[in-house]
């Protein structure tokens, strides 16, 4: 089995700086007698590490707080620093960074912190703290950070995909890879159409909405539509939500997307609240319609109502800052803008998910085969993995990811998203990982009912009787109704020959 923390160090790199360091070519003359030649060579690059320059780019203003910022491979301080303002806010870090690590920016507030809310044009008071997730980008000098409710989102979606749930006593950040930093950050983008993803100074009482010019419009259309759609977030929510609308709104979206999707869903067994934008998405429930046109039509009503009040927000923005008068060009751009994507026209089984609010989870389970596996009884597939790295021909686990308690048997079901299983309760504890292994697999029970028994175990028998020990979940329509845990000499058992925990959560 391999280790439950076991680190990736896949490359990722973010796109956050301003410049490029420029390494001018030499020119360099030779000749003799009558002749003389002049040969440009360039000289080789040498890529001297120095220390890293930080900006800190907010959506808008915030007064006296702390920054920190640690090497998140295993939470050493790097620098901390309180700023009366993240105004123009840059600051050179004290050594050189590794680049095969993550860093973990947080900016915390104090007892005397402010806001700048656009919308009303005044400073409120303001308690949370954000954090962002980077790689270190080794060709600039200057590496922008963005620290928005965004990047708080792709955090609480890295922490889940890392293996964490929100019932766990503590966070473990170390854990976090850059792979999973990578999918959390797809995740986030496909659900916000890429919001907050603007390198322009946050907003304050000298600079507004309202400071972009026609020249902006014509040379950065772009970044003049994502940062009316970026603030028209705040707008929607602001409509409905007046009170403390920044930090609110930052906690209910990282809340929402937790579990990976702007679904008005938490992941499974979170019992901390929040108020969600829109009503419930609908679940994907038959795995027969797992193909991208099927999911899509499925959150087409959550996904287009969600859309058309995203952009009446927008528009209603801009009309505060006069757009319509000032920059009519910029104006029919966010009225031309989609705020949510169409449905596809093409099919697909290997790919599932469009921009835009709605749940594109698959169905658990699957109804192109009837083949069973290692002599199982139903039909089966084998080879089931956690969601970081999956083969989208095999059965998702993604609906599971949670904690289930049984609080009149004391007994607690912990699914992970890295494809850590624990059966709990009281001093026993049962624990397996979906890693790809053959005795990692799903078994069709009822087809018609949507009913399926998923098996993990080790792959190799761990007693003298050359039995494997399984954690067997019991699965109905994306619903975990049972768990058990005991030994087998099957690699698909349907039942456990030795059941050593059983227990009910329906």
């Amino acid at each position: 089995m391999p280790s439950l923390m076991s680190k990736q160090r896949l490359p990722h790199y973010l796109c956050l700086g301003l410049s490029s360091l420029l390494v001018g070519s030499a020119l360099i003359g030779c000749g003799s007698g009558e002749s003389e030649a002049e040969i440009n060579v360039k000289p080789p690059e040498v890529n001297v590490p120095k220390p890293k320059n930080l900006a800190i780019i907010t959506p808008v203003e915030l007064r006296n707080v702390v920054v920190k910022v640690y090497d998140n491979f295993d939470n050493t301080l790097v620098l901390e620093k309180s700023i009366s303002t993240t105004t123009n806010q840059s600051f050179t870090l004290p050594y050189i960074l590794n680049t095969n690590h993550l860093y973990r920016i947080e900016i915390l507030s104090t007892p005397t912190t402010l806001i700048y809310d656009f919308i009303s044009g005044q400073y409120q008071t303001y308690s949370q703290n954000l954090h962002a997730l980077v790689a270190v980008n080794v060709s600039k000098l200057t590496q922008n950070i963005l620290v928005n409710p965004s990047s708080e989102a792709i955090y609480q979606r890295a922490l889940v995909r890392s293996g964490y749930l929100p019932t766990d006593a503590t966070a473990n950040q170390k854990v976090i890879s850059a792979l999973q930093l990578q999918l959390a950050t797809q995740d986030v983008n496909n659900a916000l159409l890429t919001a907050f993803n603007i390198e322009t100074r946050n907003l304050e009482p000298s600079y507004q909405l309202n400071s972009f010019t026609a020249q902006d419009v014509a040379l950065s259309p772009s970044i003049y539509a994502n940062s009316f759609l970026s603030y028209g977030y705040l707008q929607q929510w602001t409509n409905a939500h007046p009170n403390n609308a920044f930090a609110e709104f930052t906690k209910s979206l990282s809340l929402d997307l937790s579990d990976g999707q702007l679904d008005a869903k938490k992941v499974r067994g979170d019992q901390r609240t929040f108020t969600p934008m829109f009503a419930s998405s609908p679940d994907n429930i038959d795995p027969a319609k797992n193909t991208l046109i099927n999911i899509a039509n499925n959150q087409a009503t959550v996904r287009d109502q969600f859309g058309a009040s995203l952009k009446s927000a927008v528009l209603q923005l801009a009309n505060s800052f006069q757009q319509q008068t000032l920059n009519p060009n910029g104006y029919a751009l966010l009225q031309d803008k989609a705020y949510s994507a169409n449905t596809p026209s093409f099919d697909s089984a290997i790919a599932f998910r469009i921009q835009g609010a709605g749940d594109y989870r698959r169905a658990v389970g699957f109804s192109d085969t009837v083949d069973t596996c290692n002599g199982s009884l139903y039909a089966c597939k084998q080879g089931i993995t956690g969601i970081n790295i999956t083969n989208a021909r095999l059965p998702s686990i993604e609906y599971l990811i949670g904690n289930y308690k049984d609080t009149s048997s004391g007994c607690q079901l912990n699914i992970r998203a890295n494809g850590v299983i624990e059966l709990i309760k009281g001093a026993q504890v049962y624990r397996s990982t979906l890693d790809a292994d053959s005795t990692d697999n799903l078994l069709q029970v009822n087809k018609v009912n949507h009913e399926y028994l998923l098996n993990s175990s080790s792959t190799t028998p761990e007693n003298a009787a050359l039995e494997y020990t399984f954690v067997q979940v019991n699965i109905k329509a994306n619903q975990v109704l049972s768990a058990s845990a005991g030994v087998d000499n099957r690699k698909a058992p349907d039942q456990l020959q030795t059941t050593q925990l059983q227990c009910n959560f329906s």
